[in-house]
């Protein structure tokens, strides 16, 4: 009973570190990881033939490494100096990292090391696992000598930059981590159903909401079950403030509160429906920060859309609350059950926030209402799983008046974290930013509700090995527009609804197991969305190398 408990705890641990290196990485990961194999129905049988106890036993203890970096050379060209840096936010505003597209190019080489810890004592008998994660990232030549995260590559390093990612607890009450799993403490957040620590990060970023409304970490509890269907229930803590300290002599904490409930129902083997209630409570009256001491968090943050894409509301000290009605599907995502794939989901948010201020300037009420959809269809046309031509759209409403009491656009988590969503899996490079990246995250439209004008968009890509699981070759296009027209940027100038088109190819060679290199280019031919816009003056333009890996 004992080796059959350490064999199982091991499973478990195996399972569980590969999906989480694989799962919960951040965007830096590549869109088409997967987990690694586990075993399947003939396990037993399998088992008693090579008679695997001879073997030695599964570790307790798992260290997992990734390593990745990035060179870019690029004429949008974004001011690393506000967060240190990084350098995020759609291009031409004039807040957050103010990118410019010019005459100008740049060039850096940003670099990321995230090592995983997995913990799973024999004597827990299978009951839990302990998580660690922590992260290193820099631009070469940057920083050195001193203490600040996103920093540390410059001459003699000796920087003090380690980030700490996930610190958590892995509860498994009947030792089936699929029946149940109580996940507690500082964790991967997704706005997907599956279990983060034990699904790969293609499984996620392609099911539920696509990290569309939210993708990044926080604490709380977490609550995953697979009985019966997939069902996942989380209560997170946001942010907190002294709102009340400086006028009323209040030191108690306030604090943004999000509930979030899924269930999903497999309908046949591959296919999948699902439906999802979130809330959110903001008692912060704006003074929680995302980026703290420097950016606020919340709809009335000055600075926060600027670095995220997300729209900012008229008024001040706010307390409000949103909430989320959505649904999903996915069918046969990895091709098991045929070569046609689909997934994709809508999703309605609506809520209000109130200004606490009695002589507030601005609006004493913002109503929110807005809806999001999304749809994807692929085709595995060829021999490998790499060989497939993908299509899809996605659209937001818009609001042509963001200075009024009310909201009716797309409502993410970007309003709350620097991220607090990333659509990962768009396929694009510049249009949307390209999401295998360190430090810097910039693009036309950086969150779904293009800073709240709505967004209409279509991409559809074309990839095939040219070695077999060796060398592959992707092609892409897109184009976007905003759902309404969006004010002018300069008077005398009339501003239109259409984004740009982008046009972009990615090489990627797999030189081992787990450790590919990559060319990526795209161009984008901008649209009247730009027009009078004196910070985008030229074509945004980029070419990238990559080289990640995985070491187990």
């Amino acid at each position: 009973m004992t080796w059959w408990l350490k064999v199982e705890s091991g499973r478990t641990l195996r399972g569980g570190a590969a999906a989480l290196v694989l799962g919960a990485l951040g965007t830096g990961l590549p869109a088409e990881a997967s987990p690694t194999p586990v075993p399947g129905a003939y396990y037993g049988p399998w088992q008693d033939e090579k008679d695997r106890e001879k073997e030695a036993e599964p570790r307790e203890f798992s260290l997992i490494n990734y390593f990745f970096t990035r060179g870019t050379f690029t004429n949008q060209v974004g001011d690393p100096s506000g967060l240190k840096g990084v350098s995020l936010g759609p291009i031409g505003n004039l807040t957050g990292s103010a990118v410019r597209v010019q005459d100008s190019q740049a060039y850096f080489i940003e670099q990321r090391w995230i090592p995983i810890i997995e913990y799973s004592p024999w004597f827990v008998d299978g009951l839990a696992s302990f998580r660690a994660q922590f992260e290193v990232d820099f631009l070469w030549g940057r920083a050195a000598n001193t203490v600040q995260p996103n920093e540390g590559g410059g001459f003699n390093a000796d920087q003090i930059n380690l980030q700490t990612k996930n610190i958590n607890v892995a509860l498994y009450p009947f030792r089936d981590p699929s029946k149940l799993t109580l996940l507690i403490g500082a964790q991967p957040v997704y706005d997907s159903y599956q279990d983060p620590t034990r699904s790969s990060l293609s499984e996620i970023i392609r099911t539920g909401y696509k990290l569309t409304f939210l993708g990044s970490d926080a604490t709380g509890l977490s609550l995953f079950s697979s009985y019966k269907g997939h069902a996942k229930l989380s209560l997170l803590p946001l942010g907190t403030a002294q709102a009340d300290k400086a006028l009323e002599d209040d030191p108690r904490l306030k604090y943004i509160w999000l509930l979030t409930a899924d269930y999903v129902y497999p309908v046949q083997p591959g296919t999948n429906v699902g439906v999802s209630a979130w809330g959110l409570k903001d008692d912060t009256k704006g003074d929680a920060f995302a980026f703290e001491g420097l950016v606020k968090s919340g709809p009335s943050s000055s600075g926060l859309g600027g670095f995220t894409g997300s729209a900012r509301f008229s008024i001040d000290r706010p307390t409000g609350s949103v909430f989320w009605l959505g649904a999903h599907f996915n069918h046969n995502i990895d091709f098991r059950t045929g070569p046609f794939a689909a997934s994709g989901f809508v999703m309605y948010n609506g809520g209000s926030y109130e200004s606490s201020n009695p002589e507030t300037p601005l609006n004493r009420t913002v109503d929110i209402r807005g809806l999001s959809a999304n749809v994807e269809a692929a085709y595995n046309w060829g021999r490998t799983g790499s060989d497939v031509v993908t299509l899809e759209g996605i659209y937001t409403t818009g609001d042509k008046d963001l200075t009024d009491g009310e909201y009716t656009g797309a409502f993410t988590l970007n309003q709350y974290g620097l991220p607090g969503a990333v659509w990962f899996n768009h396929k694009t490079l510049i249009l949307f930013p390209f999401t295998s990246t360190a430090n810097n995250y910039t693009g036309a439209v950086t969150d779904i509700s293009n800073q709240g004008y709505g967004l209409q968009a279509a991409i559809a890509t074309g990839a095939m090995d040219l070695i077999p699981n060796k060398l592959n070759l992707k092609l892409g296009a897109a184009l976007a527009s905003s759902t309404v027209t969006p004010p002018r940027w300069e008077e005398s100038v009339a501003r239109g609804r259409f984004i740009g088109a982008e046009v972009n190819a990615e090489l990627k060679y797999h030189i081992r197991y787990l450790m590919t290199v990559g060319l990526h280019a795209g161009y984008m031919f901008k649209g009247s969305f730009y027009d009078g816009a004196s910070r985008v003056t030229s074509n945004p333009w980029a070419g990238f190398t990559t080289f990640t890996w995985y070491a187990f």
